[in-house]
């Protein structure tokens, strides 16, 4: 299974080597490979990963430090009608699961290296009106997610992309934002080192 895996943007180098030593303590096998999206480099906060399971995806999501979160991507483009015409063609035997009418959902708006203002987000979540959800802000069964991240040359310390990209996914898992705080630097680098060198060493 492929998923959009979203990495905070730090200690670039051992982010992939993180997610692969957490993969094998999941039991993961062979199956794990790595691909980048349309026009991304490799210092992109995205990047897709093949895990064989969505219970490992939501394991590494929660032990990891350099992982936001992980998602089943429903739809990508470079704009919103091409966002629309992907998730529209995402099959409806993934979809039709949460889309059940006592299912609920919240969706939340994520950019990378810019910022939008409260009605800018609510433009987009608008945008998504031919998706039957069925919205509820505090307790949701499902949380899904609009991130975007442009080929804008002002980008916060993110170096820019070739082109725009928006995607859309449902969140598989995340990672402990409440944990993030009690990491400094120096520790999540010593462990980033440390699960590289077992990773290697076994």
């Amino acid at each position: 299974m492929w998923f959009l895996c979203v990495f905070y943007h730090r200690l670039l180098d051992f982010r992939k080597p993180e997610v692969e030593a957490l993969a094998e303590l999941f039991g993961e096998d062979e199956s794990l490979q790595w691909r980048l999206p349309e026009h991304h480099h490799n210092d992109t906060p995205f990047h897709f990963v093949h895990l064989s399971s969505e219970e490992i995806a939501q394991n590494i999501a929660k032990r990891s430090i350099l992982v936001k979160g992980m998602y089943e991507l429903w739809g990508e483009g470079t704009c919103y009608e091409e966002l629309k015409d992907s998730i529209e063609s995402f099959p409806d035997s993934r979809k039709l699961p949460f889309l059940a009418s006592d299912s609920t959902f919240r969706i939340s708006v994520e950019t990378f290296g810019k910022a939008l203002t409260f009605d800018e987000q609510r433009e987009r979540i608008n945008s998504l009106t031919y998706i039957p959800f069925d919205v509820n802000l505090k307790n949701p069964d499902h949380n899904f997610f609009i991130m975007e991240m442009d080929e804008s040359e002002e980008n916060n310390g993110l170096q820019p992309i070739l082109q725009r990209r928006i995607f859309f996914g449902r969140e598989v898992g995340f990672a402990d934002r409440k944990l993030l705080p009690a990491f400094s630097s120096s520790l999540a680098l010593t462990l980033a080192r440390l699960l590289w060198m077992l990773k290697w060493l076994s």
